[in-house]
């Protein structure tokens, strides 16, 4: 494999950012955390416990898109809804998406568990517009509840066959 540009994808919680960046190492390639392409705007609404609207999620997509732009990367990213993975794969047709999944308790748990900007009162409005990975989308859904090594494993394997 000469290139990759993957998304590590799913919901808060469920390991983008721990996976990603084991992924990034193991390729040796560079790891981008999708919230830090996130405007200004849009990181102060989720600190107040709004969910963003599809329109606030455009400018965030087309900086995913430039980053993707640039060459090998991994980047972690929610992307969950299928209209904004089809964006992005519309624009960088070489992109390949790894969707973690995990149940809602653990999700909850974890978040409680880090500190960061997003607040777990997000976490049912995320959950609520959560499409899965389709057949035909370029990626696999992955149990975000086995150890990282293991999906790391099972994520490469994966990425030799697409």
């Amino acid at each position: 494999m000469t290139e990759i540009k993957l998304i590590v994808m799913g919901p808060a919680g469920v390991g983008k950012s721990t996976v990603g960046k084991a992924i990034a190492e193991k390729f040796g390639v560079p790891y981008v955390d999708g919230d830090a392409l996130h405007p200004a705007a849009n990181i102060a609404k989720m600190s107040k416990g709004t969910p963003l609207s599809d329109d606030d999620r455009d400018p965030w997509l087309a900086n995913i898109v430039a980053e993707l732009s640039k060459g090998s990367v991994v980047i972690g990213a929610s992307l969950l809804k299928r209209a904004y993975r089809q964006k992005v794969h519309e624009a960088v047709r070489e992109v390949r998406f790894a969707q973690l999944a995990a149940p809602l308790h653990v999700l909850a748990q974890r978040i409680d568990d880090r500190e960061h900007f997003f607040r777990q009162d997000l976490l049912p409005s995320q959950m609520a517009i959560l499409d899965p990975l389709e057949r035909l989308e370029p990626g696999h859904v992955y149990d975000g509840t086995k150890p990282v090594a293991t999906l790391v494993s099972e994520i490469t394997l994966d990425l030799k066959s697409l």
